[in-house]
């Protein structure tokens, strides 16, 4: 019932950041209604959802098996699962449900990057917070919105990485293949984990340790808000600026090579 709920609240939200972005190209797009839709069902949820799933239900199963009995502390258990069931497994499959729609739209643009990327980390924040059992955390983690940011930014570093790469340049290349890749990961690794213990320290009997966790969930808050926001305006006035899907189609056609006279 509550994920029932949960999940119309979860689009809306999720299509108030995103939404936007694709407004701001206006009649300016590459993709179509169909496009979107079909990045989303297939790339975003038949592929990177349903693989996130089994992976970590089968990280559960394996540590529960494995290392359950065997660990005395909360916050390293924490430390693991947000590194690596949650990081690692979700940011593999998000990418490579990206790189799948690479493959079959072959993008020019960065913003076209931008979005395919973002779309699959909507898809996945959606399925996520509908599946999470409460409406707080659908509205909380919502009105954050990190899967569709990491991925937004994820997908302009790929491109620049590509462009670079093209180009020639592959120590630049490289290092933009570094921050959409590594740099996700270990951001959305330190957010998790962040949470995790600043919810750990606000549940400790010590005044100053509970006080301090209070701080550092605060911090977090206000630097997640910020973080989403400026991300969503970059993305739009990387929209606005775009070069037409013509200009980039006559760019790209080969010449004809001029017959002697």
């Amino acid at each position: 019932m509550i994920a029932l709920l949960a999940l119309p609240v979860a689009i809306i939200f999720s299509l108030c950041w995103y939404l936007p972005i694709v407004k701001a190209l206006g009649n300016n797009t590459a993709l179509k209604i169909g496009d979107y839709l079909y990045i989303a069902l297939v790339g975003g949820f038949g592929f990177t959802c349903i693989f996130i799933i089994i992976t970590e239900l089968a990280w559960d199963r394996a540590w529960a098996t494995f290392m359950g009995s065997q660990v005395r502390s909360d916050l390293f258990a924490n430390f693991m699962s947000d590194f690596f069931r949650a990081a690692l497994l979700e940011e593999l499959f998000k990418f490579l449900g990206f790189r799948l729609a690479l493959n079959k739209y072959q993008p020019k643009r960065k913003i076209d990057y931008m979005l395919i990327a973002g779309l699959i980390g909507l898809v996945y924040g959606v399925v996520e917070k509908a599946v999470s059992g409460s409406i707080a955390g659908v509205l909380v983690g919502l009105a954050i919105p990190m899967h569709i940011t990491w991925q937004l930014n994820q997908g302009g570093h790929y491109f620049e990485y590509e462009r670079l790469k093209a180009a020639g340049n592959q120590e630049s290349a490289n290092k933009e293949l570094m921050i959409a890749l590594l740099g996700t990961f270990l951001f959305h690794g330190l957010w998790d984990f962040g949470l995790d213990l600043g919810l750990e320290m606000l549940s400790m009997e010590q005044m100053v340790i509970s006080v301090l966790g209070g701080v550092l969930m605060l911090a977090m808050v206000v630097g997640g808000v910020i973080y989403c926001v400026r991300t969503v305006r970059k993305a739009i006035r990387i929209a606005k600026e775009a070069p037409s899907v013509e200009s980039v189609a006559q760019h790209m056609a080969p010449q004809t090579p001029v017959k002697p006279e």
